[in-house]
This record gives structure tokens, sequence and C-alpha cells, in this order.
């Protein structure tokens, strides 16, 4: 079973035809064999009576959610301690306006084979369109990772489409401590220093268009991202992600 993780905040307008969206496109690649965990990170907007109407009659949508907002990292693991075996792929609610979305198939089978998969968009072969302020303030935090976090090896730590074998993320967000956008980096750190093997696969990316949308706000979430490395690293140096027993599916 593939859990396919939504998480949403303030976005009552963008959810119906994303989330149709990509629930077509799971149906053709993956027919009886998803569910989608719509995820309320604290929303105040009308979103989630929104989700509900989608979520209604649908046993392929399901929706949970809390209050008050917590950020991605929040939602993706509170998401995941429903979800009973297999997989989960967590992506952002504007996915289908950014990226082909084939790519969650080849996600899942890579994710046979290794316990994190990272759709990346700074790989040799990744087609990207990009906004140039997002291009830049994504090509200096890469920098600044790879001068942080040198053992992280991730080109893109940051990107808003991971996949994750189930046991592997149980035993990672025992152990996290980020809520927001910083959780993605922290749990690749997590991974690393546990053994936890990642794949990265090249994705298309494309920013350029009317439809896209996103929570992102540039200056604010670029210095969370940047206390976040320094608050990664500082626990990572004393030793805080360390797991207590092995992984089983540490492949």
């Amino acid at each position: 079973m593939l859990h396919f993780v939504v998480p949403f905040y303030n976005c009552e307008s963008q959810l119906a035809g994303n989330v149709l969206a990509l629930r077509a496109a799971l149906d053709r690649d993956m027919p009886g064999d998803y569910e989608i965990v719509l995820c309320d990170d604290g929303s105040t907007d009308g979103s989630r009576a929104a989700a509900e109407r989608l979520a209604a009659g649908v046993s392929e949508i399901r929706l949970v959610g809390y209050v008050p907002n917590r950020g991605r990292g929040r939602a993706v693991r509170f998401a995941a301690a429903s979800c009973a075996g297999g997989a989960l792929i967590f992506a952002d609610l504007d996915l289908p306006q950014t990226t082909d979305l084939s790519h969650i198939r080849e996600v899942a089978e890579r994710l046979a084979d290794v316990p994190i998969v990272v759709g990346s968009r700074f790989l040799r072969a990744s087609r990207v369109q990009r906004l140039w302020r997002r291009d830049l303030m994504g090509r200096l935090h890469h920098l600044a990772v790879r001068v942080m976090l040198p053992r992280l090896k991730v080109k893109d730590p940051d990107a808003g489409f991971k996949g994750f074998d189930l046991g592997a993320l149980a035993a990672i967000a025992a152990v996290s401590r980020e809520d927001r956008w910083s959780w993605d980096m922290e749990a690749l750190t997590i991974a690393r220093a546990n053994g936890i093997a990642i794949a990265e696969i090249p994705i298309d990316w494309n920013e350029r268009h009317d439809a896209y949308a996103t929570s992102v706000k540039l200056l604010r979430d670029a210095w969370e991202e940047f206390s976040g490395i320094l608050r990664i690293r500082k626990a990572l140096r004393r030793g805080g992600y360390a797991f207590q027993s092995r992984v089983s599916d540490a492949r």
C-alpha cells in the first residue's frame, strides 16, 4: 500500500483541483494500491471543509489534522502515524502543477530497494524551470548545507517530494525535533547518521506558470531553514539523532 500524504494549510481555492489531479494520476498508475492522506496543518480558512467534501464517500482519500499550525514536518509525521505498513510519499499540494506525476510511480518502485527516495531538481538529468528568486535562494541554501552538513550528500534536501519506507520513517520520527521546512533536511540527516540508504531521482520541475501556488515565503522561510541547519548540526554533533536500536530495513 502506498500512502500519499499531502499537507495543506489555508489553501481552500487550490485544494480540489490539485487533489483530483493527484487521484487521477494514482488511479492510472497504481490502481487499487494507494490512499491519499490529506493532513490539515491547522488551517483557519475553509480548507478543512473543502477537504472533508473531497474525502466524503471516497475510500481512497482520508483526512487527518490538528490545530494550531505547526509546519510541514509535523504534518508528515502526524499523517505517517496514522498509516499502517507499506510506503509513504509526501508532496506539497501544488505537485500536479510543478512536476510530471509519473514520477510518483518512479519513487514508489525505487522504494522497493531503498528506504528513502528524494525527487531532486539538481541532478544532471533533472529538467527545471524555476522563478529566479527561488532558484537563487535554493542554490544559496544548497551551498550552506554542503558547508555545514558535509556528510549529508543529498543534492536537493528540501524538495517537497520524498518517499519513505514506513519503518524507516517511524524510526526517524522518534528522534526528530523539527516541525517546519527544516524537517526534510533533519530527516535525511538522521537517516545518514544511522546508516539508512538514500537515493535521488531526477524530476521535471516547473514553477513558471500562472497556476503556480506555494505557501513558501522566501525571506521568512530562508531564515527558518538557515537557523534549522544550525540546530540540526548542533543536535548531530551532540549525538541527539542516534537510534536506540537498528532499523531492520535500513538497506
